[in-house]
């Protein structure tokens, strides 16, 4: 079975055990859970980061010719299974929170816990996989693990998808409105894009609390040059908010390779079928703002490799950044579909754009806020970070 290493899930497991009763201890009280995931993030990075094992499992990946009829899941199957209240933790009829099995292209693992310390497990859900062509009766082995959590909230008399975390480190954020879905994402810190092993995973996802419009959440991230753990605060509304606030701990590792991307914005572009946004724009604290129009003939997209794209200011520090759709065609009439603002950092940091792609005109496309660990390794330090994504209605 695919697995994140032993010693890293006995870790896990004791800390989970520790939690005792549902009046909450120290992993899951709102003031405690923080301050025990910064620690664990600690006792990671004191370790040689060991990356998950994905084994291949037909029966669930996408299909290999990607016909729909032979074995594997594709998107539609995957949404399919999962429907209704298929995988739903928690349900008080204002929120509902799904956990993520294997398949499509979720396959990282992750490890869930609900509020009042209750370990959420694959065992825990009859998942319908009967959607699946051809048809399963259950999941087989090398999938019964879970992958990641979407969260949805009321709106009048539906309860659209709000919000979404995965094992890869995507994060996705939108408004509470019946028309809008789940587009850009947010991108936990990693590698630049030209570092051999710059991926990283989300391990563990802590559901701490919640009320009526918003929910808390600690999520542990791991990577080839650090460990860290993020507070994340999610308020949703016509405009949803997730602040986001991380401590990052950076391996020994991470000397030969410093370069660190705290946090990321990403999606994807074309000039001929649906995309994600039209134009990334970056404004800094001196009220200065530099665009990248998508569209633009003369930019270089690569050939399937990342190509950095100038789009950097010296003398003021960033403040936003923003992914751009124009809603109407019109010039002038561009609204921020993802937003990433008031940025707060114990380091300076730079910004880099990249692109890239197989087949022009159009492809991956993401803004990364880079740092410099090499001052934080020489003092033995950690890295702190404070930002606010937001999603608004078109």
């Amino acid at each position: 079975m695919n697995t994140i290493s032993a010693p890293k899930w006995l870790l896990v497991a004791l800390l989970v055990a520790s939690c005792g009763s549902k009046d909450g201890s120290a992993i899951c009280s709102i003031e405690n859970a923080p301050e025990t995931r910064k620690g664990y993030a600690r006792d990671e990075a004191k370790t040689a980061y060991e990356s998950p094992v994905i084994e291949t499992c037909p029966e669930l990946d996408p299909p290999l010719d990607g016909q729909a009829t032979s074995p594997g899941l594709t998107g539609g199957e995957y949404a399919s299974l999962l429907r209704g209240a298929n995988g739903n933790f928690f349900d008080d009829h204002v929120w509902w929170i799904k956990a993520l099995p294997r398949g499509e292209s979720h396959v990282v693992p992750m490890h869930i816990t609900a509020e009042h310390c209750d370990e959420v497990t694959f065992a825990k859900f009859g998942y319908e996989y009967r959607f699946a062509t051809p048809p399963l009766t259950v999941a087989p082995e090398c999938g019964r693990y879970l992958t990641g959590i979407s969260v949805g909230h009321q709106l009048e008399d539906s309860w659209p998808q709000v919000f979404g975390i995965d094992g890869a480190g995507s994060i996705q954020l939108a408004p509470l409105s019946r028309s809008s879905e789940l587009g850009p994402i947010v991108r936990t810190p990693r590698g630049p894009f030209d570092i051999p092993g710059r991926d990283s995973s989300i391990d563990i996802v802590d559901v701490v609390r919640h009320d009526g419009d918003s929910l808390e959440m600690v999520a542990v991230a791991n990577g080839f040059s650090f460990a860290s753990a993020a507070r994340l605060v999610l308020k949703v509304g016509d405009i949803s908010r997730l602040s986001v606030q991380v401590e990052l701990e950076p391996r020994a590792l991470a000397s030969d390779n410093p370069l660190l991307a705290l946090a990321a914005l990403g999606g994807w572009f074309s000039n001929t079928q649906g995309h994600h946004f039209d134009r990334i724009r970056a404004t800094f604290t001196d009220g200065t703002s530099l665009e990248v129009v998508l569209s633009d003939p003369d930019l270089d997209w690569g050939n399937g490799e990342w190509t950095s794209v100038p789009l950097t200011k010296t003398g003021a520090a960033l403040e936003s950044l923003a992914l751009l759709q124009d809603r109407t065609h019109a010039e002038g009439n561009l609204r921020p579909d993802l937003l990433l603002s008031n940025i707060q950092t114990s380091v300076p940091v730079d910004l880099d754009v990249s692109v890239t792609t197989r087949a022009v005109p159009g492809g991956n496309v993401a803004g990364n806020l880079v740092v410099d660990s090499s001052a934080a390794i020489a003092a033995g330090s950690s890295i702190s970070i404070a930002y606010l994504v937001t999603a608004s209605t078109p």
